[in-house]
């Protein structure tokens, strides 16, 4: 980065310059029916060289090129990223300015993996094996594949910004098995704490998903009460973050302002924050990919915009306060025990093959992987079919759990209670 930012430093004629590098390194164990049959250490430096050219005060030319390996002239990249840059005019925005980070890398790294040589990866995976063998035994795990993961990331610009942070990120890519071979859980966890990744309780829960899959049944159709949990969590809240960014208003396709009610009449009241320092988050980050300094915002409360997701850059476009880019999502849980929601005729789905809230419209549907249905006292195993609604109208008279759960890049309720949701099933 030095003799990239020293030509930098002597080139005429640019407006503004940027250059990051993210260094990976990457310890990894991939096993077979519990026998490690790969071993990989990998060290991997990508580069990126975002510049800008002056048009006027509105415009500027903008380019951007990465690579790895050292080029034969880093004039000459340099030339040629200037020269795609003329051709471009774009909205023009400043770099972020210079900058004292708060320092706190806590809920961004974990020495049990940063620090984890190849033997600590295997005794790791051999661990896991162990514990199946002991408790699972009947259920096959086919395939286990850890990577323990840890990245610097530094970036500098011509503002004299110049900042750095290390992460870690251990990533399990598994196979579980039914018993009769019928049925089977391609599973991938990712999280920043070797603690939080909590592997043996993750192939427990597939075990009892397995069992009750092969017992499972089609959902009736109708109208139904729902409640919403586990996979759906990850994007069940997406419709409000999206409409409170800055690429939303910059494109002026948000639907609201500040104080405006997110739902009309809500049942409860709804809170949202985007939280940068959630311990183990997979979206705590120090700062965003241009450099911005990441901070805690807080979008919604009592059920009412209080904030927009204004990154350095869309704050210099819109000539708005800057807030954050978007990090972990926070949600204020409800009341209500998660159990009393469950009563007579309910459906609970947890387990989805696709469920991803439309940003612009509010609608959301979802494939129903694994669900279940409660009646006359028995909790019936469903799959298949699946669950829609409009997430303005069904959140008015949602309820959420009381309990609270974190995901890799969500902490909140672990459920949330709708009262009418609709169906398609047998």
């Amino acid at each position: 980065m030095k003799s990239l930012v020293s030509v930098l430093k002597r080139t005429p004629g640019l407006r503004g310059w940027q250059v990051s590098r993210l260094a990976k390194r990457s310890v990894e164990v991939y096993s077979v029916l519990g026998e490690v049959e790969t071993l990989r250490c990998n060290a991997v430096r990508d580069y990126t060289l975002r510049l800008q050219t002056p048009v006027d005060d509105a415009l500027m030319g903008e380019s951007t090129t990465r690579f790895q390996r050292k080029p034969e002239s880093l004039a000459g990249l340099v030339a040629d990223t200037q020269r795609r840059a003329r051709l471009v005019q774009n909205p023009a925005y400043r770099f972020s300015d210079k900058y004292v980070p708060d320092g706190d890398t806590n809920a961004l790294y974990d020495a049990k993996i940063g620090e984890a040589a190849v033997d600590a990866v295997v005794a790791y995976a051999e661990s896991i094996h162990a514990y199946r063998t002991k408790h699972l035994a009947k259920f096959p795990l086919n395939s286990l594949e850890l990577f323990f993961e840890t990245f610097d990331y530094r970036v500098q610009n011509h503002m004299g910004l110049d900042v750095d942070s290390t992460s870690t990120r251990v990533v399990c890519d598994y196979v579980l098995t039914s018993p009769d071979n019928r049925h089977e859980i391609m599973g991938i966890k990712k999280r920043r704490y070797l603690d939080q990744l909590a592997l043996e309780a993750q192939l427990e829960e597939d075990a009892r998903v397995l069992v009750d899959l092969q017992n499972a049944v089609l959902p009736p159709t109708g109208e139904f009460s729902v409640v919403l949990a586990g996979d759906a969590l990850d994007s069940l809240f997406d419709f409000f973050v999206a409409q409170l960014d800055g690429h939303a208003l910059f494109n002026r396709y948000s639907i609201f302002q500040q104080g405006d009610a997110v739902v009309r009449d809500a049942r409860e009241p709804l809170k949202i924050s985007s939280n940068p320092r959630l311990a183990g988050g997979m979206r705590s980050y120090a700062f965003d990919e241009l450099g911005f300094q990441a901070s805690p915002v807080t979008l919604i409360e009592d059920s009412h915009v209080q904030n927009f997701l204004i990154d350095g850059r869309y704050a210099d476009l819109l000539k708005a306060k800057q807030t954050s880019a978007l990090m972990n999502i926070e949600v204020a849980p409800g009341t209500t025990p998660y159990a009393d929601f469950l009563g007579e005729g309910v459906l609970e789905l947890s387990k989805f093959s696709t469920f991803q809230p439309n940003t612009i419209s509010g609608a959301f549907s979802g494939e129903i992987r694994l669900g279940y249905l409660h009646k006359n006292g028995k909790k019936i195993p469903i799959k298949g079919g699946s669950v829609s609604g409009s997430t303005q109208a069904a959140f008015a008279r949602a309820l959420k759990s009381r309990e609270t759960e974190q995901r890799a890049a969500y902490w909140g309720p672990k459920g949330v209670f709708f009262e009418s949701l609709t169906i398609a099933g047998e």
